[in-house]
């Protein structure tokens, strides 16, 4: 990288209560541009806007009520937000081709937005801890990929794609967790797995020769008590392969269109299963 900016702000209180606010505001024009911001204590926001191609941008926030927004007008940009602590919540925009961004959360409360508007994209975000939130939606013509992982309780994921050749990883482990996917277009991919008690899952596929758990990906999986799933799928040459493990389990998958295919298997008791077909 030609340049690299690097900003530090720390917020530290010593022998008395009162805390300090740190904000930071940081605007790159050109290529092959780097920005870090490293930001230590309580109530600090940081934006970062990147106007062309080929940057990176790498976002530290240790503390409570850190605040972060990251944008990427160009394409191939990095962007690498961490925030540990309770009460954060980051957002990241993109807008060309071959955009990754990945979040990393650590803590309570934390909530996550991720949009990238182009083909080539991949978005990831990780979060460990209670109450947390991640939306993340990819349009363009397509090749694009998410990726959530949430490991804690209540927490709630939410992936939306448009286009060709796309792909949906979510992973919950913990309880209350919910995951709410939506893909539109064709040949198209998407693999869950929630782990624990009251997981509830709703997917959605229009388009045709799209792949719920299948293509040699996972399945969508539950383990534990109370889950259920709901799969809609519209269009033909559709697949979808589900299975649980557990007790009180219930699966529901409802395919309209030609030459679609559904597996489901159910391992425990009071389980309930229901398919249904039909032409278009």
């Amino acid at each position: 990288m030609k340049k690299l900016l690097v900003l530090s702000a720390f917020c530290l209180s010593v022998g008395f209560a009162s805390a300090q606010s740190n904000i930071s505001n940081l605007t790159q024009s050109g290529d092959e541009n780097g920005a870090e911001v490293t930001q230590v204590g309580a109530s600090n926001a940081s934006t970062v806007l990147q106007t062309e191609n080929s940057n990176g941008t790498i976002v530290s926030q240790a503390g409570n009520g850190n605040n972060s927004e990251a944008q990427s007008a160009g394409g191939e940009n990095n962007v690498s937000i961490t925030q540990v602590g309770s009460l954060n919540s980051s957002v990241t925009l993109a807008g060309e081709n071959g955009n990754t961004s990945l979040v990393s959360q650590d803590g309570a409360g934390n909530r996550v937005r991720q949009e990238l508007n182009a083909a080539g994209g991949n978005a990831l975000a990780i979060q460990e801890g209670d109450n947390n939130k991640v939306v993340q939606n990819q349009g363009g013509v397509g090749a694009n990929t998410t990726y959530a992982q949430q490991l804690g309780n209540d927490n709630v994921a939410t992936q939306s794609q448009e286009g060709e050749n796309n792909a949906v990883y979510v992973d919950q482990i913990g309880d209350g967790g919910a995951a709410f996917i939506e893909q539109a277009g064709t040949s198209n991919n998407l693999a869950a797995r929630q782990e624990g008690m009251t997981n509830s899952m709703n997917v959605s596929q229009n388009g045709s020769n799209n792949f719920a758990g299948g293509e040699n990906d996972v399945l969508l999986d539950q383990f534990g008590n109370n889950n259920n799933i709901l799969l809609i799928q519209n269009g033909n040459e559709n697949a979808a392969a589900v299975i649980q493990a557990g007790n009180q389990n219930e699966a529901v998958n409802t395919q309209a269109g030609l030459g679609n295919n559904s597996r489901i298997q159910q391992l425990g008791a009071r389980n309930a299963a229901t398919v249904t077909q039909s032409e278009n």
